[in-house]
């Protein structure tokens, strides 16, 4: 998904109890952890794998850019996304939303829109325009992702067919197009 701009984003406070931090040096278990509860990893040692190959040799972009989000009395970190970035997406600069996840027991509480806000917020200090990946399984998100302005990328392969079995299961104006064979 594509978001042409870093204009306009939608603002969601945090609730009570809840607050970000930053990735510090060592937190690489922390992240793995969400990552694997929340289900983007099958292990932990899968999810400390792909930090090191995809993060270790730019820890300090890392530290700027990986926000946690915090159970304030407890100070456990219940969720994570990445302000992260890709120089040469289609040939233009672009930041990347990146690694979402809020373990299970803390989803479904309103903390996903903020999280995804101060992300963007991040992104705003250094890009102009942003992309993210998702799966066509991740109906939930995509439409918060459509909520923020967000938009099919109907360049990569096959995107026609997944964007019209989305738009079958979001009832989101943005898909409106895709619904109705691409009259309108």
């Amino acid at each position: 998904m594509i978001r042409k701009d870093l204009e306009n984003v939608p603002e969601y406070p945090l609730p009570a109890g809840y607050g970000f931090r930053t990735y510090r040096r060592g937190d690489e278990r922390i992240w793995a952890e969400i990552q694997t509860r929340a289900g983007n990893f099958e292990s932990l040692e899968k999810a400390l794998e792909d930090f090191e190959r995809e993060f270790s040799s730019k820890v300090e972009e890392f530290e700027r850019r990986c926000l946690f989000l915090v159970a304030s009395e407890s100070g456990e970190a219940i969720g994570s996304t990445t302000a992260w970035f890709d120089p040469d997406y289609r040939g233009q600069d672009h930041g990347r939303i990146h690694w979402v996840a809020i373990v299970p027991e803390y989803q479904g509480r309103g903390l996903a829109k903020p999280m995804l806000a101060e992300a963007m917020k991040l992104l705003r200090k250094w890009h102009k325009r942003v992309y993210l990946a998702t799966h066509t399984g991740c109906l939930k998100a995509i439409n918060m992702y459509l909520d923020f302005g967000f938009e099919p990328d109907m360049k990569k392969e096959r995107a026609d067919e997944a964007w019209r079995m989305i738009a079958s299961a979001i009832d989101h104006p943005a898909l409106e197009r895709l619904r109705d064979g691409g009259k309108k």
